[in-house]
Formats: C-alpha cells, structure tokens, sequence
C-alpha cells in the first residue's frame, strides 16, 4: 500500500523563520489524515499543494496551541471554499467545545458535517478510521496528550498464476485460495496453500508521538511499525530542561525506537534554540541508525 508523510511544520512552542508549528499530511492508500495542526498549517498545505479539501480525518495530540490554533482557520476556508464531504476530528476530551465556541463566537457558517471524537484522559482507545485501524495512547505531558498508532488493513494473498496453472486449479477455486484455503486435486492430492499465493506485504504501520517524557513502557504498543514520528525537542545535554517541561531528547527519540524495533524513525518538533536540525540527527543516529529529520516541505515516500 501506497503511504507518505509530508513535513508541513517541525517546531515545538514558536515558529521560527525556518520552521513552523506542528503539522503532517499523512497518506495511507485512499486515507487523507492531517496530524495536529499549528498556526499557518493551512497555509503550508497550499504551498505543497496538498489539496486540503481532500483531508478525511484530522488527529490532534493535545490542546496547546502549536497543535491545534491552526485548526479554526482551516475549517473556516473549507467552508468558504463551499466543502461538502464529511471530515472527522479527534482529539482530547475538551476538544469540542474549544470548536464550538470558536465556531459560535465567530459566527463562521459550516458547510459540511464535522464528526468529533473526544478521546478520555488516562485511557487506551481503539477507533477506525476508513479502513484504517486507529489506537490512542495516552502519554505523558503538562495537558492530555495522546500518541496515535495507525495501521493498514492486512492484504489478502496474491494468487501466483502460474503455480496455479500447474496445478490445474479451476478458475472457480481461485477466491477460496486467496481466503487460504488448500486445493485438493481430483485424485485426493492436497496443493499447500501457500504454493499457490504469494506471501502479502506486511500492512503499513506508523506511529506519532508528540510531546511526552520517554514513554518507554509504550515501546510494545508501537513495536514494528514502519515508520515512527518521535518529538525529539531538545539535545540530550539538556535533559533536565526536557524532563521539567515533559518533553524527549533526540536520543531519547532513537531510544525509543530501538527498544519498539521500528523500521524508520522520524524526528521532529526542535526547539526554537536550535537554527538547524543537524546534531540532532547526529545525536539520535548514533542509537538508531535509521533515522530521518523532519525538514519543513519534505515528503517521505513510502513502500
């Protein structure tokens, strides 16, 4: 299955020149997500030229602002823009009236439905989104904050033709194999199944962790994804300043990973002290070397 992640804001609490609060364009298949949304998150989506009209679902990890102040003014041009198709949020319990009382106070006009799904504080949850298994985790920071692990549905079995046609399998039997069934022969033989199917591509799985403390306890909830987002906002020589703030380090990112046995990670959302993202890519890398960092317009394409 077809997936990517665009970088549409890498900053933790205030944008810099370079970088702007949090966002990601998640695409999994036909699944459109957005994944919390700072200020001038909108914006960014048009300057990638992602068709934001197109976005199905919106996750937001926590209520302060650099994750969620983008979201209002994003709704407000859907609507301007004459949106019809349903869009779903999720987020913290509180997220609700947050919108609401925007939405009254502003007077703004809707024109589509929004599903809300508030999330309990404290608790694991489970959801679908589309045909995407969705699971919340609460972590650990100054507000509810949750990370969100998604995975794709399992793909059914490719039949291998000409195997098939070895064994003279008939055209009718063709979708009891593919649902894993044997194929017995006129003369009692039995065909194994899995000599008439090509073994599936593991289903896609990606994980997002934003502002926490290092959840290692969580390591089993994300274990093998695919792909990792990890916030990494300060280098680990400012540990003290990461735990009284309830963030991670760049090691502590990689850490994580290596402990959850991911394939990529990803990291991102750097404080505003650092210009660049060099010696934290330095610093996770030397844990976990498959590490990438979140540049702001960079798409990650996956397979």
């Amino acid at each position: 299955m077809q997936a990517s992640l665009t970088v549409l804001g890498s900053n933790s609490a205030a944008p810099t020149k370079s970088r702007n609060q949090s966002g990601y364009y998640l695409r999994i298949g036909s699944n459109r997500i957005l994944l919390d949304c700072g200020e001038a998150t909108q914006k960014r989506l048009i300057e990638n030229r992602i068709n934001y009209q197109k976005i199905q679902y919106i996750l937001i990890s926590h209520l302060h602002g650099d994750h969620c102040l983008g979201l209002f003014g994003l709704l407000n041009t859907m609507s301007l823009n004459g949106r019809k198709s349903d869009l779903k949020i999720v987020g913290p319990k509180g997220i609700k009236d947050l919108l609401t009382t925007v939405r009254n106070l502003t007077g703004a006009h809707d024109t589509f439905e929004v599903d809300i799904l508030e999330l309990e504080p404290e608790e694991n949850q489970s959801f679908s989104l589309g045909n995407l298994n969705v699971k919340a985790f609460p972590l650990s920071h100054r507000l509810p904050c949750f990370g969100y692990r998604i995975d794709a549905p399992e793909a059914l079995p490719g039949l291998n033709i000409d195997a098939c046609s070895q064994h003279e399998v008939p055209y009718t039997e063709y979708g009891k194999i593919k649902e894993g069934s044997d194929f017995t022969k006129p003369n009692g033989d039995i065909v194994p199944n899995e000599e008439l199917v090509y073994t599936p591509e593991t289903p896609f799985s990606f994980g997002y962790i934003t502002d926490t403390l290092l959840r290692t306890d969580l390591a089993e909830a994300f274990e093998a994804v695919q792909v990792l987002y990890h916030e990494a906002t300060y280098l680990h020589n400012l540990i003290d300043r990461a735990k009284r703030t309830f963030h991670s380090t760049a090691q502590e990112a990689a850490m994580f990973a290596t402990q959850a046995s991911v394939n990529q990670l990803i990291i991102g959302h750097f404080s505003s002290r650092y210009a660049d993202s060099i010696s934290h890519l330095a610093e996770a890398s030397t844990v976990f070397d498959n590490t990438s960092v979140a540049l702001e317009g960079k798409t990650f394409e996956f397979h």
